[in-house]
């Protein structure tokens, strides 16, 4: 059947694409402010507004944060801390915590940018035994997530972690080479 305006086709073909493929209208990459998953680490590196050092952790051996007295939001919330983690110059991974108070606006803004994340709940005990409902959110986009945790550590504190997750075991498998001559 061929149509007789121009482009009808052609958006017909695009509604089925999306029909079948829905995460292609929310494929944005996952990173934090234009600093994506894999980005140089350059463009943190060369901000004053951050410092940088030497770590050994399992996904990275630099780690960049935001100074003493510098503030960031996301979605309107002011941040508790910041932190972006390097192997080899380029970013593994971006680690943001704030006020569990924020949590909901932060994690409704995140869907309007990624699209519908999946949802996990679990009831968690604190050590008075009050039960409370933690609620887990995750975005995957193939080899990179995005995981927000209603309670992390603390009851009143929230966080995301942003992860390239094929990160860990390449950083293993790097440091497990050795040079042979030093194994004498």
């Amino acid at each position: 059947m061929t149509s007789k305006r121009p482009g009808l086709a052609s958006a017909r073909f695009f509604s089925l694409i999306l029909t079948f493929c829905p995460g292609l209208l929310h494929a944005a990459p996952l990173g934090f402010k234009g600093v994506d998953i894999g980005s140089p680490l350059a463009q943190i590196a060369s901000n004053p507004r951050h410092e940088c050092r030497p770590v050994n952790t399992p996904i990275g051996d630099t780690v960049c944060g935001l100074r003493p007295r510098e503030t960031e939001t996301i979605a309107g919330a002011s941040v508790v801390s910041l932190y972006y983690f390097y192997d080899a110059g380029r970013l593994n991974g971006i680690q943001i915590t704030l006020a569990e108070k924020d949590f909901q606006k932060v994690v409704d803004a995140l869907g309007v940018k990624y699209g519908a994340g999946t949802l996990a709940a679990a009831p968690i005990r604190n050590p008075n035994g009050a039960t409370f409902e933690q609620r887990i959110w995750t975005w995957q986009r193939g080899e990179e997530s995005l995981r927000a945790e209603r309670y992390s550590g603390r009851l009143d504190r929230s966080i995301l972690r942003i992860t390239d997750d094929s990160a860990a075991r390449r950083v293993q498998q790097r440091r497990a080479v050795k040079d042979p001559s030093k194994d004498l």
